[in-house]
């Protein structure tokens, strides 16, 4: 082979070389690239998520300061909630109290309206205890005397049958002077008339039964009418009015006022009658 040969083959080998290593530098060029286009991927994907990231921890920051202000706001409102239960109870409290109050007050009230009914009743009954008195002593005439004594008992007392009974001349025997809703003929001879009746002026006092008369026999109070202790007559009641189911202490009074006034009033009244006689004789 000759110089030339040599020398071209030397350069063809030098070529193929500088070739080669060309294409591997080519080669390894193309791989950088790939790598540094991967890399630029990850970075922006890297700096996506770093922006993602940022914006989580803001959001985190501003969900820290919302659950702070919440915080606070909660921790508020339980301090005004446990001041307005402290007030709630306070008003339950007072509304108890005036409750109280007024419920003593209405006691109180009804306790005073009871008084002042019972103060009225009382001052009716004086009133009528005084006018069936005055009643009594305003006539010295022996009728007005025994129609008083009758209307005295039937309005006061309230009663649908009474009878006036008196002794006759000798002191012994009752007959009866006046009556309302009682017939004549029943107590004509008070002696041989209702057993009771007859008992009850052989003792000679008041006598009450305050249930009232049940049936036409049975009665409701005996007075007699005495003068220095002797029994001149009697007020007989028998029935009470429909509307009245029982006597009451008011009524009570009245028969011992009756007893008393009324002894004196037909007294009166009697010894009026018989000095008009004696003397129109």
């Amino acid at each position: 082979m000759s110089a030339d040969e040599k020398s071209r083959s030397y350069i063809d080998a030098a070529r193929d070389e500088l070739q080669q290593y060309t294409n591997s530098l080519l080669r390894e060029n193309e791989k950088l690239r790939a790598m540094s286009t991967a890399l630029e991927s990850d970075k922006r994907r890297l700096e996506l998520e770093v922006i993602e990231a940022r914006d989580i921890l803001e959001q985190k920051e501003e969900l820290r300061c919302a659950m702070t202000s919440f915080n606070s706001a909660r921790s508020e409102l339980l301090n005004e909630l446990a001041t307005a239960k402290r007030d709630r109870d306070a008003a339950t409290q007072e509304l108890d109290k005036l409750r109280a109050q007024v419920d003593q007050m209405a006691g109180d009230n009804e306790k005073y309206i009871a008084q002042y009914h019972q103060i009225e009743h009382v001052s009716s009954n004086l009133s009528n205890l005084y006018v069936a008195s005055y009643q009594l002593h305003s006539s010295v005439e022996r009728r007005t005397v025994l129609d008083t004594i009758l209307e005295i008992v039937v309005n006061l007392i309230g009663s649908e049958e009474v009878a006036v009974l008196e002794t006759d001349e000798e002191g012994r025997d009752f007959r009866m002077a006046a009556s309302f809703g009682v017939d004549a003929t029943r107590l004509n001879d008070a002696n041989q008339g209702n057993a009771r009746i007859v008992e009850r002026l052989a003792i000679g006092e008041l006598y009450i039964d305050d249930a009232g008369a049940t049936d036409e026999e049975s009665l409701t109070a005996l007075v007699p009418l005495k003068i220095d202790g002797n029994v001149i007559g009697a007020i007989v009641v028998f029935r009470l009015l429909e509307h009245k189911q029982r006597l009451q202490p008011v009524d009570h009074e009245l028969f011992e006022l009756l007893a008393v006034h009324a002894s004196t009033a037909l007294y009166c009244a009697n010894l009026h009658e018989t000095k008009n006689l004696v003397a129109v004789s």
